[in-house]
């Protein structure tokens, strides 16, 4: 990890954070404080809540519950020309509805300082020269924005940031468009600016290993919630990452520079041949399209039913060409179907049941895990039947307490799923 100068004061504080857009809530409960002059990296999945923490972050949506501060004050009360003086927000992708040049547009930045009417004096020009040569834009800035390649405009949004000159940076995966040498070049501006100037930086990033090398602390989002806070080395643990991002990831130790590296199994994943395991799977309304290709893509056999016919389960395993039972749209299951799914189940090495919600007319697939239980194979239960069960009197959930007493197991991830497989075979 590379060293920067520690700071004490607070740049920005979540207390308790819910946010989202339009009554769907994205953040819950969010608590952390970045002190001044630290580079803090958000992590995590897809969808997991990162823009949406940076957005907050900047005050460009307000908080549902919870409190924001910027350097200690909070944040929903700045005025705009005061949240400018402070905070400085590199979007994924910057739209431009006017015809700016490239050196209009940067100037831009000045505004909070000059005022929306005020015109640049030779100080601001300085500083949007500076700006542009840092980022490599110098030469564009008689161009046309929307002209630009994304890499470019990327690197002139970076531009007009710096020439506002705020107190904290922040960067919503605003790197990804950029070329391996601009890249280089636009962290290394980044890392300087945030040591010698003490500026403040949150960095959204998929690029963990990146992360660790840059970053003085990392936020680990899931499903937005904070699931980890802190140096690389606590947060990049294999084991939470693997749960967190739902496949296998290997944490290693760089053996010349002592840096963290993350990396999937991919070699392995080369390598990877048909298991000659079979696996049935009880699915519906569109639980089994995960796990369905995941475990194609670990090398298992997969069979699934009984579906009604355009379930898109059904949909899933007609174009993945699974073998699979099905019913009539909007039918409960039958004896015949039934029967040709237990024929199906009992030809398999395991049953896998996901989070499928059961009600009368498809109850009578938990019988097929039954039946796998009495024959010896293992069983594995989607975690929560009981919050799924529309049966009369509870039957479902009764039904699973009966499995759970004869050996099932249950499993509430795709990764923690894959991981009983793995040590089920093993021990078979």
């Amino acid at each position: 990890m590379i060293e920067h100068t520690q700071a004490h004061s607070p740049a920005l504080s979540f207390a308790d954070v819910s946010s989202g857009y339009r009554g769907r809530e994205v953040l819950h409960g969010v608590s952390f404080t970045v002190a001044e002059g630290e580079f803090v990296s958000l992590i995590g999945p897809n969808g997991c809540g990162k823009s949406t923490l940076l957005k907050t972050a900047a005050a460009l949506i307000r908080p549902v519950s919870g409190s924001v501060s910027l350097f200690g004050r909070p944040a929903e009360r700045l005025k705009a020309a005061d949240r400018a003086s402070l905070v400085g927000v590199v979007p994924q992708k910057i739209e431009s509805p006017m015809a700016f040049r490239v050196g209009e547009l940067v100037m831009n930045g000045r505004i909070s300082s000059i005022g929306l009417f005020g015109r640049p004096g030779a100080a601001d020009e300085d500083i949007v020269e500076r700006a542009m040569i840092y980022t490599d834009v110098l030469s564009l800035r008689d161009r046309y924005f929307m002209e630009l390649s994304g890499g470019e405009q990327q690197r002139v949004a970076l531009a007009m940031v710096l020439a506002q000159e705020p107190r904290i940076i922040m960067l919503d995966e605003s790197i990804a468009h950029l070329d391996i040498n601009h890249r280089q070049e636009v962290l290394q501006i980044l890392l300087n600016i945030n040591r010698e100037q003490r500026i403040t930086v949150m960095l959204v990033s998929h690029d963990l290993t990146l992360s660790a090398q840059l970053s003085d602390r990392l936020l680990l989002l899931d499903n937005g919630t904070l699931a980890a806070d802190g140096t690389p080395q606590e947060v990049l643990r294999p084991e939470l990452l693997s749960r967190i991002y739902n496949c296998e990831l290997q944490v290693r130790t760089d053996p010349w520079s002592g840096e963290l590296q993350v990396s999937g199994d991919l070699v392995t994943g080369r390598r990877r041949k048909a298991l000659d395991r079979r696996i049935h799977v009880v699915a519906g309304g569109g639980s089994g399209i995960e796990l369905y290709r995941r475990l194609l893509i670990e090398g298992y056999e997969v069979t699934t039913g009984v579906l009604n016919k355009l379930d898109s389960d059904a949909e899933a395993a007609r174009a993945l060409h699974l073998d699979a039972v099905l019913e009539q749209p909007f039918s409960a299951i039958g004896s015949a179907c039934y029967r040709e799914a237990s024929v199906m189940a009992g030809a398999a090495d395991m049953v896998v049941v996901t989070d499928v919600p059961f009600g009368s007319g498809n109850l009578v697939n938990l019988s097929l895990a039954s039946e796998a239980l009495s024959a010896g194979k293992p069983v594995f239960l989607a975690e929560g039947i009981g919050s799924r069960d529309y049966t009369e009197g509870n039957a479902a959930g009764r039904k699973t307490d009966e499995l759970l007493a004869d050996g099932a197991v249950t499993w509430s991830s795709i990764h923690e799923l894959l991981v009983h497989l793995q040590k089920s075979f093993q021990s078979r």
